[in-house]
């Protein structure tokens, strides 16, 4: 409680000031998960507030914003709390549930300015900003844990009420969750994006990326020394339309596009919490490494765009690659690992008026780390954005 509420006294120590400049507009996204519900209620959600500045350069866009995304989120044990060591290696020592919830408040507070204005692309070729970053999470069992007498054991309590791991000393391989298996982190992130991309929905030609660096050491103010870390994340989409059929208006009767997502993650520290561990991909996790690697390669189908350019169907087929390399993170092992995971699936989703998006995903993961076995997923939900 302590924590949460520092949390709260610190986001409105840095915005106080600033409600005096007036919002000008503000964006939220509404999310859902499979886990919670069905997928059918919100989960999560994530407020921009966009306050009005003029632009510092003339014909460059300048940002000033506050974001704050708040609810829920599901993940999995994938490291031993005490030694670090990763489970998937031995996977009969670890034989119990690893999924659990947390509850998570994040804020960035940001400033953004562009350079260079191209007419191939509505964004600024080259865009620099800084953020002040904090975050505060609590971690509990699975929603469905002590429901019926089928579901008397856990991730952090076993089926006899006892606790599974101790309690006191810090958790190397899960610095997050040690003691009351809450965290209150702040951090500096300082990034370059860059765009060459002609985005209008159904068609995407071009390039564009970003390199992001955040900074989490111990001493960072009201931080309570739970993280530890320098995370470097790059990333770059190349995308094609290979096809595409004018309706007038701007809009498609149907077009099919290419595109590939390439990412790479350095991160180094000795507390890295997992929420920026490893790398996104569909289906398993990949390890917790110094280095990983990830690119997904998909092609979209697009169309009708009915009445207007932001309502449309489309199916998506993709195929996602991880590797992680390098020393294993969270752990005074000292152990190195080369390993990747895979997956293959398709993604339908309606959008209506660019607010709401309705999807299903299904998938294969193939070739999981330390040679699991592979296994099918599904996930459906919707979105609300505005």
């Amino acid at each position: 409680m302590m924590k949460r509420l520092c949390f709260l006294l610190f986001v409105l120590l840095i915005v106080s000031p600033i409600f005096a400049i007036g919002f000008g507009y503000h964006v939220f996204e509404i999310r859902t998960e499979p886990e919670f519900g069905k997928g059918v209620f919100p989960a999560s959600v994530m407020y921009q507030f966009n306050f009005p500045v003029p632009d510092f350069i003339n014909g460059n866009k300048t940002e000033f914003a506050f974001r704050l995304d708040n609810g829920l989120v599901y993940r999995t044990l994938r490291q031993d709390p005490v030694t670090g060591a990763i489970m998937a290696e031995n996977p009969s020592l670890y034989d119990f549930p690893k999924e659990y919830t947390v509850h998570y408040d994040e804020f960035n507070l940001f400033f953004a300015q562009g350079f260079i204005d191209t007419a191939f692309s509505s964004d600024d070729l080259l865009t620099a900003f800084v953020s002040i970053d904090g975050r505060f999470e609590m971690a509990f069992e699975r929603l469905s844990w002590m429901t019926d007498t089928n579901e008397t054991e856990g991730v952090f309590w076993d089926g006899n009420g006892n606790y599974r791991f101790p309690e006191d000393g810090l958790w190397i391989g899960a610095p997050e969750l040690s003691e009351d298996r809450s965290a209150f982190q702040t951090s500096i992130s300082l990034g370059l994006k860059f765009s060459y991309m002609r985005d209008t929905v159904t068609v995407r030609d071009g390039i564009r990326g970003a390199f992001v660096w955040r900074f989490a050491p111990e001493w960072m103010i009201l931080t309570d020394g739970s993280a530890s870390f320098v995370l470097s994340h790059n990333e770059i989409q190349l995308s094609k339309t290979l096809f595409s059929v004018p309706a007038g208006g701007g809009r498609t009767w149907f077009s099919i596009v290419l595109d590939d997502f390439f990412s790479y993650r350095w991160i180094y520290g000795s507390k890295v919490p997992q929420y920026v561990q490893g790398g996104d991909i569909w289906g398993p996790d990949v390890p917790n490494a110094r280095n990983v690697i990830t690119n997904r390669l998909s092609m979209t189908f697009y169309g009708p765009q009915i009445y207007s350019m932001d309502t449309y169907p489309s199916i998506t087929f993709f195929w996602d690659l991880g590797w992680a390399f390098g020393k294993v993170l969270n752990t005074d092992s000292g152990e190195s690992i080369a390993e990747s995971v895979g997956s293959y699936g398709i993604r339908t989703e309606f959008v209506i008026a660019g607010i709401a998006e309705f999807f299903y995903e299904i998938g294969c993961s193939y070739d999981p780390v330390f040679a699991e076995d592979m296994f099918v997923a599904q996930k459906f939900g919707f979105s609300v954005g505005v």
